[in-house]
């Protein structure tokens, strides 16, 4: 048996047994007062997290975890979180004044505050003198636990809030044993290890409005008179997305306007908009020290393994939004599994080597998983601007280089076997090996910001051959699936690199496709202009299939901007040179385009026999996607010369062959063609629920024309059959679609059609100010005659609500 053991103190002196240990305090000499509620000030504002305070307020509650730690990228805001929490939990009555606060050091050159010293700090915090302080770790351990013991004891909670801790084992005897004290921890590492249960919460960037607010904040509390937050809000705003709405660099910002009375906001975002000086814009030297961006993540950089900082430089080669495992293995030179250039079809398994350097990163906050699970990695602005001057430093070593042509080669590849697959561009190929069409449109889909951004970035790394060839390659994908917007980018992007390059022969080809996709984006002026310019050069060299081709477009354009006959003799004019060219393809083509015009013209049947060709020639050279356009418009006309039951049959082939290629928003506007058709037919059930269908998928596609066209023909279908509440929820859907978008005349169209609905539901008041809006808006399109109409209407309806008088109401 142990021997016995006793000890007896007199007036104030105590006694603690601690590892064997006896210490003794004579009286007068005990412990120092305690450090209590040794917290720093509660931040001013905490702008934005309100979300991230009561999920942290409840981790620190009764039933709460022990440790809670707020992980996230440096400058997000984790110490200005925590102690604004802590603040509250005291307020809440939660720990008293037993609240003790250790700034860790954890990312200093010098290692900062190891794991004994933390737990000597605390007890010193607790009251124990150095002269009386256990000499060996282990027994100052058991002082710290047997303090906080005594806390437990007495129904006193006490809670330790750990700043800017760099790893586990600086936190780790911190922990309280039992379940009464909490430990809440800050790092930029989401720490987790073996025996260290953490509830780990993570702290983003803020949304968009809080991090305007905060800038603006930032700087009045320095100029609280400064006139720039009213005077400038967009610019701030501006700014405020520049810093990727990271607090550090958004009060880095505020500084900045603060120490330059004169500089404007908007000059402070044209700064920040180059990328390249970013990061030195967003430092602030005040004669000490310089504050920034740059000096936080230099800290966190400098943590980095070699082979995690050399995969944290090289993702940069990566120019989308984000990175999959399969394209990170590929560019750090890593196995990845299966084939990593095979878009579809990789193993699941794929990026086993290269996902624990990725998931670490994401543990030191300097790259996320969104959604987690899936693969794709996205690091934040800021942070990629460090990492790409971090990957230029190091680009011999790194082997950037040839990761880049790798990369590149890779992409071209597989938007060239996804293409073929699809039959973007005329027959579509299939066999062993290849990916089937729903997983190379998948692919397709998820990397289409990856491959648009890739032209330009080849284009910027001195690789034009490889800018050209992936942009011609995606072009009709964008194109076909109702991208067009980014082929305009795109087209730009090669267009530019041509013009440079000097070679006169490409330019033609350039201008034919920039014109091709500004006119599919009904940027309807700027595709004349362009095409024009191809025609002359076409000319010019004696090309004759390039003068069919920009002949033929210059003919759409022409009818898009109501010049029927210029259209027509333009299209006349491509076909004998494609006939006289052979090339089958462009001839189906071109009759497409020829039958749109004889359309307009009223020449019905000569349209119809137009399309009929179209659509023979199409099937003839295998080309699904202009075969089902071709139908698509022989169903049109058919239905507008009366051959309902058969529009609707050629329609139906038209949608089949769209599910088929899976091309979801022309899909929809077949859908729409078939609702015009059922409703002109007397069907109006079946018509609704096609309209329903293409509202849907536009709505699913981002589509936000064709959902609001969709909206406002299914409103009009609505009152028609008195239906009218229905009706007033479709037609204001669609007139906030269009308001979203620079088409005024639309968007007059869409209002001038939603006042009848207001009249019905007799709020004559809301209907005339609905007309008076699309006079307006009419006006400003130059349409005269439909603003005058839309005014008369006003008139007539402010008349019906005006209140009528008694001397009215006479008989």
């Amino acid at each position: 048996m142990p021997a016995e053991q006793w000890a007896r103190a007199s007036d104030g002196a105590r006694i603690t047994q601690v590892a064997g240990d006896c210490v003794t305090y004579a009286p007068g000499a005990g412990p120092a007062p305690r450090a209590l509620l040794g917290l720093p000030d509660a931040p001013g504002t905490l702008v934005g997290r309100d979300g991230p305070v009561e999920e942290l307020t409840a981790l620190l509650a009764q039933d709460g975890p022990v440790v809670a730690v707020v992980a996230g990228l440096a400058g997000v805001g984790k110490s200005a979180l925590a102690v604004a929490t802590a603040h509250r939990a005291v307020e809440l009555g939660w720990f008293g004044d037993r609240v003790f606060f250790l700034s860790l050091r954890g990312y200093a050159p010098d290692g900062g505050v190891s794991g004994p010293q933390a737990v000597q700090e605390m007890l010193r915090h607790l009251g124990v003198r150095d002269t009386d302080m256990p000499a060996s770790p282990e027994a100052r351990v058991a002082l710290y636990r047997a303090e906080l013991a005594a806390f437990a004891r007495a129904g006193q909670r006490v809670l330790i809030v750990a700043d800017d801790a760099g790893s586990v084992a600086q936190v780790r005897d911190l922990v309280p044993a039992g379940g009464a004290h909490r430990l809440l921890v800050t790092s930029r590492h989401r720490l987790v290890a073996p025996g260290f249960a953490g509830r780990v919460l993570v702290l983003d960037e803020l949304a968009a409005r809080p991090a305007a607010q905060l800038l603006a904040d930032a700087l009045l509390r320095a100029r609280p008179d400064d006139p720039r937050p009213a005077r400038e809000p967009d610019a701030l705003a501006e700014i405020a997305r520049r810093c990727g709405r990271l607090p550090l660099a958004l009060t880095v910002a505020g500084a900045v306007l603060a120490g330059d009375p004169g500089l404007s906001a908007g000059e402070l975002a044209a700064r920040l908009a180059e990328a390249r000086s970013r990061l030195e814009a967003l430092t602030f030297d005040d004669g000490g020290v310089p504050v920034g961006v740059r000096a936080a993540f230099d800290l966190s950089y400098a943590r980095l393994p070699a082979d995690q900082a050399r995969t944290f430089r090289l993702l940069t080669v990566n120019p989308g939004p984000d990175c999959r495992t399969e394209y990170a293995a590929l560019l750090t030179g890593r196995h990845a599994g299966a084939d990593a250039g095979t878009h579809a079809g990789a193993d699941a398994g794929a990026g086993t080597d290269v996902r624990p350097r990725l998931a670490a990163l994401v543990r030191a906050s300097l790259l996320t998983e969104q959604p987690v699970g899936s693969g794709r990695w996205r690091m934040h602005d800021l942070v990629r601007l460090y990492a790409l001057e971090r990957g230029e430093e190091c680009a011999e070593e790194d082997g950037r280089e040839e990761a880049t042509d790798t990369f590149l080669d890779s992409l071209v590849f597989d938007t060239e076997v996804a293409g073929s697959v699809l039959g973007v561009d005329g027959r579509a190929a299939a066999g062993p090996g290849l990916p089937s069409v729903a997983e190379a449109l998948h692919w397709l889909d998820a990397e289409r910001a990856l491959l648009v951004a890739a032209v330009g970035f080849a284009a910027d790394a001195g690789r034009p051959e490889s800018a050209r060839e992936l942009a011609h390659l995606l072009a009709p994908y964008l194109k076909l699936y109702g991208h067009a917007q980014e082929a305009v980018v795109v087209m730009e992007r090669v267009l530019a690199l041509v013009r440079r390059s000097g070679r006169r022969e490409d330019l033609g080809g350039a201008l034919y496709d920039l014109g091709y996709t500004l006119l599919d984006a009904h940027r309807t002026q700027e595709a004349v202009e362009r095409l024009t310019e191809a025609l002359a050069l076409f000319r010019e060299g004696a090309h004759r299939a390039g003068e069919g081709k920009a002949l033929n477009m210059l003919g759409s354009a022409y009818r898009r901007l109501l010049r029927f006959e210029e259209a027509r003799e333009a299209h006349e004019a491509a076909l004998r040179i494609i006939r006289e060219q052979g090339i089958r393809h462009a001839e189906g083509t071109a009759l497409a385009a020829l039958a749109h015009c004889l359309r307009e013209l009223g020449r019905l049947d000569e349209a119809i026999d137009a399309y009929r060709t179209s659509v023979a020639l199409m099937r003839e050279v295998g080309d699904r996607h202009r075969e089902a356009s071709a139908l698509d418009f022989l169903g049109g006309v058919l239905g507008e010369a009366g051959h309902r039951e058969e529009s609707l049959a050629v329609r139906e082939e038209a949608l089949a062959i769209l599910r088929e290629r899976g091309s979801r928003a022309r899909e929809a506007w077949v859908l729409g063609g078939i609702a015009d058709t059922l409703r002109d037919a007397g069907r109006p059930r079946e018509a609704r629920a096609r309209y329903e269908e293409a509202v849907a998928l536009f709505e699913e596609g981002g589509g936000r024309r064709g959902q609001a066209m969709m909206l406002g023909l299914l409103g009009a279908l609505h009152r028609q059959e008195g239906r009218l509440e229905e009706a007033l929820q479709a037609q204001e859907r669609a007139c906030a679609l269009w308001a979203g978008t620079a088409d005024r005349r639309a968007e007059a169209t869409a209002l001038w059609g939603l006042a009848p609905t207001l009249s019905g539901l007799r709020r004559p008041a809301e209907a005339a100010r609905a007309c008076e809006r699309a006079a307006a808006l009419f006006a400003g399109a130059g349409e005269e005659l439909l603003a005058g109409e839309c005014r008369e209407q006003a008139a007539r309806l402010d008349e019906v609500a005006r209140p009528r008088r008694w001397w009215r109401l006479r008989p």
